[in-house]
This record gives C-alpha cells, structure tokens and sequence, in this order.
C-alpha cells in the first residue's frame, strides 16, 4: 500500500537494490574521478531519491568518516537538514518539503529526463541551527541500465549574504542618511528659522544619526552572530521600561502610519539580557505586524512572567498562509516578495535563540498572529 506523504514520493529501495546500484556505480570508474574532481557537495542518487555514492567534499565537510554511513540516505537526512525528519517518510516528504528547490530540482529532472536547477535553504540541526544557502543541479545519468541523478550542491551562502546587505543594508543606511541630509538643508537654506524650529531639527538629526549608528551596529553584530563570533553583553533590563521605549518609537512609525498600536499592562520584573538585541527583536516583531495589518487596524504589545520564564508576544489579526509559516525564519525570504529582503525573522531567530538562550516562534490561526520571544528568567 502507497504511502500518503506531504510531498515527494515515499518508498525506498531494498537493501538487495541498493547494494546492486552502489556497485553498478562504483564499477562505472569515470563515474567516480568526475565527482571527486568537482568543487561541489555532489551525490548519486537513485529514482527514490537515496544515495549510492558521494564525493570527498561532502565527507569533509560534514565529517563523515566512512560513506557507507550515507548510503540509502535522502539529500536532507545527510546534510542533517532540521526538516528530514517531518514527513512519514523522511526527506521530501514533509510540508516544508514543498518550497524546497532541492527537492523539486530532483523530482524534475526525474520527470522530464532534462537538467533541473534549483536553490535552497538547508537549517542544520546541528550547530545552533546554521543556515546554507544552496544551488542544487540534478542531471540525468543511466548507469548500466539503472535511472540514476547526479545531484550537486553548491554553497551560495555568501553570494545570498552580499545581496542582503546590498538590498536591505544599503537600503536603510542610505534612507537615514538622506534624512539627516534633508534636515542639515533646512538648517542650512533658511538662516531666519525660528528658535524653536531649530531645536526640533537639531533633534531630528540626532535621532537619524543614532538611527544610522544602531544600523552599521547591528549589520556587525549580525555578520559576526552568523559566524559564531558574536559576544553577548548582558545586563539588568526593566520589563516595562524596555517595552516602553520600543512602544514609543513604533506608536508613530513613519512607515505605518494610521495603525493603532497598544501596549498592555506590564509586569513589573527586572531580568538580564542583551538590551540592544532584544529591542532588536521586539523591534522587528512589532514592525513586521504593523506592516501586516491593514490602516485603522490594532497591534497588541504584551509581557507575560510565568513558570520562571519571561515571554513577550506582539499580536495582530489576520493569518499568514501555510507557504509563508514554512519559510518565515530562513535567510533572505520575505513576505513582501523584494529580492535580498528578510533579515528581519532570520535574526530574530539567530540572536534570540543561539545567542540569548531563548525560543523565537509565532501561532499563527483562528484570525490572528502572534509572534513571541520567550527567555529563561
């Protein structure tokens, strides 16, 4: 009986078939030398998408020791990939299997016997969770009479963090800076302000220069927190008082406007924690619903202390699709569909989990999001 799955196609071979086609491969030498030469992460897989052989790239870069180990594996279920695991019948065959450009470059060029390419994003299980941005190529191969695909991977991930900081870096900075700009001309062409006009434009530069300040700051700390590299500086944070000011500086946010934004009674509690990353995330949970909800509509900040933890949720009506919830936390995605955008979930989800020891996550049904961060006490 067939197996219901998610995704991909369920079944595996026999161990008596897998044994014949990692040998029919091993027997075909050329085979062999191509994928040792190749820079790439490459693999042979059979029509069930199983491994027969790997290369020596692969082995060293994730430690593998012995090959046989990853013979009969799925692509994910070798890489470790936080998802290999969801379906019934392992990589493939989950719900987060589906915008998996791995996956559907396999299963196309299975299909239509052609080159397929594709690009994913591989969450380790291991090491906090690290990110690979991959270009995955599958290609055809007949190897004495058995279907095969020769699947390559091909780290990107650099590539991705340049376009990031292109699109969403260089986007930012610049926007401040050519506010600061705009209101040094005001200074600087009306000689007759009044008095109280410059006071308020003289203010209104140092609020975008310390808005520019914290963007340069925080593109560091997130290069450095995506190499392991970042150093947490913990220290005593009032709850409301932490609240408060993140409250205040989205209550009129320029960039959504006519949304109501209301911040529920907060317990009064004092806990340590990194304050520039927390406002970073609360920060970013706040933005990200004021952007979801339509004008006229309500953004609910709250703080809950309960079971020795500390929760903070920020809640907004509507719900997001099933697509969205499966990408939301991966590097680069993001809900407005703009190329290199999507930093803002990405990190919340690296700083308030490796690096603050808490879990970052969101429910999302029965008419309405909430995105929360929840920290031991």
């Amino acid at each position: 009986m067939e197996q219901t799955t998610y995704f991909a196609p369920a079944g595996r071979a026999s161990g008596e078939t897998l044994d014949t086609e990692r040998r029919a491969v091993a027997q075909a030498a050329f085979i062999d030398a191509l994928m040792q030469a190749m820079p790439d992460f490459v693999m042979v897989l059979n029509e069930q998408r199983q491994i027969v052989a790997i290369n020596q790239r692969i082995m060293q870069a994730f430690g593998v020791v012995d090959p046989a180990d990853l013979i009969g594996k799925r692509p994910g279920e070798a890489l470790d990939c936080i998802h290999a695991a969801e379906g019934p019948d392992g990589c493939g065959t989950g719900k987060s299997c589906a915008v998996c450009g791995a996956v559907l470059a396999i299963l196309e060029s299975q299909e239509s016997g052609q080159q397929a390419c594709g690009e994913c994003r591989v969450v380790l299980c291991k090491d906090g969770g690290t990110a690979l941005d991959l270009e995955a190529v599958a290609t055809p191969l007949d190897v004495a009479g058995l279907p095969m695909t020769v699947f390559a991977l091909r780290d990107i991930s650099s590539d991705k963090r340049r376009q990031v900081l292109e699109r969403v870096f260089f986007h930012d900075v610049i926007n401040t800076a050519g506010g600061i700009r705009g209101v040094a001309s005001l200074l600087h062409e009306d000689p007759h302000l009044p008095a109280d006009k410059q006071e308020t434009y003289k203010e209104w530069l140092v609020d975008l220069s310390d808005n520019l300040v914290e963007e340069i700051t925080h593109q560091r700390r997130l290069l450095a927190a995506e190499r392991g590299q970042y150093l947490v500086h913990r220290q005593k944070t009032e709850l409301p008082e932490l609240l408060k000011d993140i409250f205040h500086l989205y209550e009129h946010h320029s960039r959504v406007p006519g949304r109501i934004l209301k911040l529920e009674a907060v317990p009064d509690f004092a806990f340590e924690t990194d304050q520039p990353i927390m406002r970073r995330i609360v920060g970013n949970m706040v933005l990200n619903a004021l952007e979801a909800t339509p004008g006229g509509g309500t953004v609910q900040m709250r703080a809950l202390v309960e079971d020795g933890k500390v929760r903070i949720e920020v809640e907004n009506s509507g719900e997001m699709p099933q697509e969205i919830q499966r990408s939301l936390f991966k590097r680069s995605f993001s809900t407005k569909g703009d190329s290199g955008r999507g930093l803002g979930t990405y990190s919340m989800k690296l700083f308030g989990e490796r690096y603050l020891g808490g879990t970052v996550g969101f429910d999302s049904r029965e008419g309405r999001t909430i995105f929360y961060i929840e920290l031991p006490r």
